[in-house]
């Protein structure tokens, strides 16, 4: 039975992880790939992290604190991230879908364009298609998705392949890479606050808001918070900028790579009325 406190830490996690479900979802990644990165993600940590005299954790206390078994283990520990990469790819079913539409010979011509397929009738067809690889996805499901993600659009009673690819919504990779770092930081700090006993060592970490703000003072409110906020980290960047390192300074405390960290801080306007639109 879980403790007070791991029911306190699932009731968390489960709130904060909606926001990364939609997200992961928007782009067309589903459980299979999140699974095995949160795979990855608790043999990283435990191995790195919960080691004894600052040795790497061996394989079979990861295993026990992971719930792991230690063939799992072994198999993340000697995986490249190329290769999870490549592993996850193949679990997207939509993918399989797209990919064997453009490459079967039964769904693609001569010059490996698909063909453009009815639903169900003689000959190919959409729903033969996804009885080959579509797993035991209906095929009206996965018709549905794949037209939401504009990978294929009807044509009369004809369906057409105009993507060999499935991202729905697709955003910025560059944008999502600053995003997951922003994440990083955040639970990063709410991790050392909820473990650091000494309060005058805790992060500063505080948010204000309000449940009874009339919808007509939204805008004034977010303008007021990008203004104040841009200001804010105006300041304490330039704070910084006098005082980071250069590798031509001539005070030597700051001329060594070693004796420098990396820290900030963030600011951010949340809305949770927008989250479902």
């Amino acid at each position: 039975m879980a403790s007070p406190t791991q029911k306190a830490v699932l009731s968390a996690c489960r709130e904060f992880m909606k926001p990364l479900v939609r997200l992961l979802l928007k782009n067309g990644i589903g459980y299979r790939e999140f699974s095995d990165i949160c795979k990855s993600s608790f043999v990283a940590v435990a191995s790195d992290e919960f080691g004894i005299r600052g040795r790497k954790t061996n394989m079979s206390r990861v295993a026990v604190m992971t719930g792991l078994s230690r063939k799992e283990v072994k198999k993340v520990r000697n995986s490249t991230e190329v290769e999870l990469l490549a592993s996850m790819s193949r679990t997207r079913r939509p993918e399989l879908v797209m990919s064997a539409w453009h490459s079967d010979p039964e769904f693609s011509d001569q010059a490996n364009g698909p063909k453009p397929l009815l639903f169900n009738g003689p000959g190919p067809s959409f729903k033969k298609l996804i009885d080959r690889v579509g797993g035991d996805i209906p095929p009206r499901a996965m018709l549905n998705e794949l037209i939401r993600a504009g990978s294929v659009v009807e044509d009369g009673e004809r369906l057409l392949a105009v993507s060999r690819s499935y991202i729905p919504q697709p955003n910025d990779p560059e944008a999502m890479l600053v995003a997951g770092g922003a994440i990083r930081d955040l639970m990063s700090t709410i991790d050392h606050n909820l473990s650091c006993q000494n309060q005058e060592l805790r992060f500063f970490e505080r948010r204000v808001y309000s449940e009874r703000l009339p919808v007509v003072q939204r805008d004034r409110f977010r303008k007021l918070a990008a203004d104040r906020g841009e200001e804010l980290l105006r300041d304490l960047n330039a704070w910084l900028s006098e005082r980071e390192s250069s590798r031509n300074s001539a005070t030597p405390v700051y001329s060594s790579e070693e004796n420098c960290t990396r820290l900030g801080v963030g600011v951010f306007f949340f809305d949770n009325s927008t989250q479902t639109k």
